[in-house]
C-alpha cells in the first residue's frame, strides 16, 4: 500500500498543509517537540480513524481550532475524517462510514515506537491492545466483535455492581448470552492467529540474534472458551468484586526466550528487539493476508539500537516507510537503491529539504 498525499487542518501543533509522499522512504527530521510524532499520528489517524496515544480523541484538535480535518489519498482511494467538539464524520470514497470495521483496512498502517518496549515489560493490557489491533487489521469481523464485547463488559460490570447493592441478578442472564457469544468469537480468532504470529516473531527475532523466542497465551477460560458453567462458578466472586473476572479482556500473552519469561529475565536490548519483532511480524501477517505491505511509521525506533541492529532493521523493513528522527540515518546501500524524500519540521511547519 502507498499513501500518495495527506491534507490536514487543525491537527495537534501541525501548521495546516498538504504533503505528497514517495513510494519508498519518507524521512521526517526535526528536534524533539517539533511535531514529528504528530505527523505520524495524522497518518495513523487517516488509516485507522483512531490515535495511538490520545486518551480523548478531541485532544487531537489543536488548541486554537474548533475542529480538525484529515484527508488522505492512497491506492486510488480517498478518505476524510472530520472531528469537532460534538461530532465525528468519517468518509471513504465520498460515502459516510458509520462502523469502524468498515473503515479499518482501507489503508493498512503499522506503527513502531521506542514506547513499544512496554508491550514486553508492561502490564497485560499493553499486550492485549497489541494483539487486538493486529487481529482487527486482519479481520473486520474481529473488530466488530471486539467493539460489541467491550460494550457488553461495561454493561455487565454495571449490572454486577447493582446486584451487589440490591441482590437482583435476573438481568445478568441477558448480558451473559451476549458476553459468551462475542467473547468466544474473539477467542476463536486469537487461537487462529497466535501460531502465525509465533512463526514470524521467531523468524524475525533470529535475524537479530535472538533464538527460541516463544509466544504463549494465559487464558482465564479453559480451552479458550466461555460457557454458562464457568460463569456460574464465578458468579459470587464477580458480584462481590463488581466486575467481570474472566474472558479475553483478562488474559495475557506470555513472551519467553529459551523458556524464560522475557518480562523477568530480558535485558533492555532484548526487550527492544522483541518489541520490534512483534510489529514487523504484524506487517508480515498483513502482507500475507492482502499481498500488499502496510505503510510503516517509525518514531525514533533506531535510536536505542547499535549500528548492526539498525542495519538489520532497515533490511527487514518493506513497503512505504515514514521514518521520524532527530537526525538522518546513515546512507547505506539500501537508501541508494530507493526513492526518498526528506521533510524538515520546525514548530509544526514542514518543508521538503531533499529528494532524489
Amino acid at each position: 500500500m502507498v499513501l500518495q498525499e495527506i491534507n490536514y487542518q487543525g491537527f495537534r501543533n501541525l501548521v495546516d498543509d498538504q504533503l505528497k509522499f514517495v513510494d519508498d522512504y519518507n524521512f521526517i527530521i526535526g528536534e524533539n517537540g517539533s511535531g514529528k510524532t504528530n505527523l505520524l499520528e495524522a497518518i495513523f489517524y487517516a488509516g485507522l480513524a483512531s490515535s495511538f496515544r490520545a486518551r480523548e480523541e478531541r485532544d487531537l484538535i489543536s488548541f486554537d481550532n474548533q475542529f480538525l480535518k484529515v484527508d488522505a489519498t492512497a491506492n486510488g482511494k480517498k478518505a476524510a475524517i472530520y472531528l469537532d467538539r460534538d461530532r465525528k464524520k468519517v468518509t471513504l470514497q465520498g460515502n459516510e462510514v458509520r462502523r469502524l470495521s468498515n473503515f479499518v483496512g482501507w489503508l493498512d498502517v503499522t506503527f513502531l515506537s521506542i514506547e513499544d518496549i512496554w508491550i514486553v515489560r508492561g502490564a497485560p493490557a499493553k499486550r492485549r491492545y497489541f494483539l487486538d489491533w493486529l487481529i482487527a487489521k486482519l479481520s473486520p469481523t474481529y473488530l466488530s466483535h471486539l467493539v460489541e464485547y467491550r460494550k457488553i463488559v461495561k454493561q455487565r460490570n454495571k449490572v454486577l455492581q447493582m446486584i451487589n447493592e440490591n441482590g437482583d441478578d435476573s438481568l445478568l442472564e441477558v448480558y451473559d448470552e451476549q458476553f459468551i457469544k462475542h467473547g468466544n468469537e474473539l477467542y476463536r480468532e486469537r487461537r487462529q492467529k497466535l501460531p502465525e504470529l509465533q512463526k514470524h516473531v521467531s523468524s524475525i527475532g533470529a535475524r537479530f540474534g535472538l533464538c527460541k523466542l516463544n509466544i504463549g497465551y494465559q487464558s482465564t477460560c479453559p480451552h479458550f472458551r466461555i460457557d454458562h458453567s464457568l460463569l456460574g462458578k464465578m458468579r459470587q466472586k464477580e458480584i462481590v468484586c463488581g466486575t467481570t473476572l474472566v474472558g479475553p479482556h483478562r488474559d495475557d500473552i506470555l513472551l519467553s526466550k529459551e523458556g524464560r519469561p522475557l518480562k523477568n529475565y530480558a535485558s533492555e536490548g532484548e526487550e527492544r528487539v522483541v518489541s520490534i519483532a512483534l510489529k514487523l511480524a504484524e506487517a508480515e501477517m498483513l502482507y500475507q493476508k492482502k499481498t500488499a505491505w502496510p505503510i510503516l511509521l517509525l518514531d525514533e525506533v533506531g535510536a536505542e539500537l547499535d549500528y548492526n541492529k539498525k542495519e538489520i532493521l532497515l533490511e527487514l523493513m518493506k513497503g512505504q516507510i515514514f521514518y521520524a528522527s532527530t537526525q538522518m540515518p546513515e546512507f547505506t546501500k539500501i537508501f541508494q537503491q530507493k526513492q526518498f524524500t526528506v521533510f524538515t519540521i520546525k514548530r509544526g511547519s514542514i518543508e521538503v529539504s531533499r529528494t532524489n
